[in-house]
C-alpha cells in the first residue's frame, strides 16, 4: 500500500478539488485529502485499487471515494459537500 498526500496528486486533480471547495464555500485548509494505492497480493498481476479519503479537520467527518481510471471521485465528493456530509461551509 502506498499513500500520497494531496500535494502529490496530479495538478488536474488538485485544480478540480480546489474549484469544488471554492464553489461550495469551503476552506480547503480545513480538509485533509490523501489517497492509498492498494496493489494485488502476492506476485500475481492485477489492477491497482486507489481510494481517496477526505477528512474535515474541524469536525472529523470523513468519506472514502473510489479513484482511478473509470471513476469520478471528484463528482462524488462534490455531491457529498453539497448535501452536508461534511457539515456546513466554513466561509
Amino acid at each position: 500500500m502506498v499513500t500520497h498526500l494531496f500535494h502529490e496528486f496530479s495538478e488536474d486533480e488538485q485544480a478540480d478539488a480546489e474549484s469544488i471547495f471554492a464553489s461550495h464555500g469551503f476552506d480547503m485548509i480545513d480538509f485533509d485529502i490523501r489517497d492509498e494505492d492498494q496493489y494485488p497480493a502476492g506476485t500475481s498481476a492485477g489492477l491497482i485499487r486507489r481510494q481517496v479519503r477526505v477528512t474535515r479537520r474541524s469536525n472529523d467527518k470523513s468519506a472514502v471515494y473510489a479513484a482511478g481510471q473509470g471513476t469520478a471521485w471528484h463528482a462524488n465528493f462534490e455531491h457529498d459537500l453539497a448535501t452536508g456530509v461534511f457539515g456546513v461551509s466554513s466561509v
